[in-house]
């Protein structure tokens, strides 16, 4: 073998391990646990939210003429920045830093939930997929309402709850951020879960409860754009409740995992750590893409070519797929 050869060879296994379609087939052919976070609906909901409630902050126009207190929450839904201060003493502009102080956080847990919710949507790919696969479970981190619309054969839990979308982009509510005036009490009914750290007894909420009831029937769980609330900055994740709760069942009752997203090398080495296997597999894609794949029969057809042509084609298509909806996007 040549040394070219030898490359080669390890390019492709490298490839396959970051492409495991056999599990993908295996779990949307078999009644499965979907467990789903950001990524599944990327990119209709944006990832990151806080340049743009700060862009409709500014919009608006209004500020409190008095700063808040710094609170754990906002910090995490407008993050301070040290470089905007620099850039203040250098411009002499106000710090965005010193805007936020002056943003009510009412104010801004209001725009985060009207940003993580699109009124009157209709069906999209990422879930429509589902009508394709058998019974399944999908336990949807996401507090939009994209996933509203799946198939009814399927079981939704919700374990961070949802944004209730008629009332965040109500009339009234549009009205009252214009002139500033949401008060704390409104957003206090907001029944969904912050992008903070998890309370220790949210898994023994009814969402869990059901989950540890029906695992043992299920044949596989895929992880979709879910990272437990991975911090970049620390490298913790503030969904500590739910990791331990998942881990747990599947040391409890094995079965095949798989994760999917751009980069699932982080979630499925954290699993394997915690459930103390090497039974993880890969597949880096992005579910915006690999549904369309499914929906339009590409996979189906990609499969049929596997015994004549490896696993390859089914990567290879995939990326055909990948680079032609990236460059329609450019071109919109």
């Amino acid at each position: 073998m040549t040394v070219h050869q030898h490359r080669r060879g390890r390019t492709i296994a490298w490839q396959l391990r970051r492409h495991n379609w056999p599990w993908f087939s295996f779990a949307s052919t078999h009644p499965s646990l979907y467990v789903l976070g950001a990524g599944a609906s990327a990119p209709i909901i944006p990832m990151r939210t806080a340049d743009v409630i700060r862009q409709e902050v500014a919009r608006l126009g209004i500020l409190d003429g008095c700063a808040e207190a710094p609170t754990f929450r906002k910090s995490r839904l407008l993050p301070p920045d040290l470089q905007f201060d620099v850039h203040a003493a250098l411009t002499g502009a106000i710090s965005q830093n010193e805007l936020d102080a002056h943003t009510p956080l009412a104010l801004v847990e209001t725009l985060f939930a009207r940003l993580i919710t699109v009124p009157r949507i209709g069906r999209l790919p990422q879930y429509a997929v589902f009508d394709h696969m058998p019974a399944s479970v999908l336990f949807n981190f996401n507090n939009d309402n994209l996933g509203d619309a799946v198939h009814p054969r399927h079981l939704c839990l919700r374990p961070h709850g949802s944004v209730d979308v008629s009332m965040v982009h109500s009339s009234g509510v549009t009205a009252a951020l214009r002139w500033l005036a949401i008060p704390q009490s409104f957003v206090s009914q907001f029944a969904f879960h912050r992008p903070e750290p998890e309370p220790s007894d949210i898994s023994e909420n009814w969402p869990y409860r059901k989950l540890i009831e029906i695992f043992a029937s299920l044949e596989a769980v895929v992880v979709i754009g879910y990272s437990f609330g991975e911090q970049r900055d620390t490298g913790c994740i503030d969904d500590t409740e739910s990791f331990e709760a998942l881990t747990d069942l599947l040391r409890w009752r094995p079965k095949p995992v798989l994760v999917i997203g751009p980069d699932p090398e982080g979630v499925a080495a954290r699993l394997e750590a915690a459930v103390r296997t090497r039974d993880i597999g890969l597949l880096a894609c992005r579910w915006n893409v690999l549904s369309q794949f499914v929906l339009c029969g590409a996979f189906s057809r990609a499969c049929k070519e596997v015994p004549r042509r490896g696993l390859q084609i089914v990567t290879s298509s995939y990326r055909r797929l990948e680079d032609a909806l990236e460059e329609r996007a450019q071109c919109a």
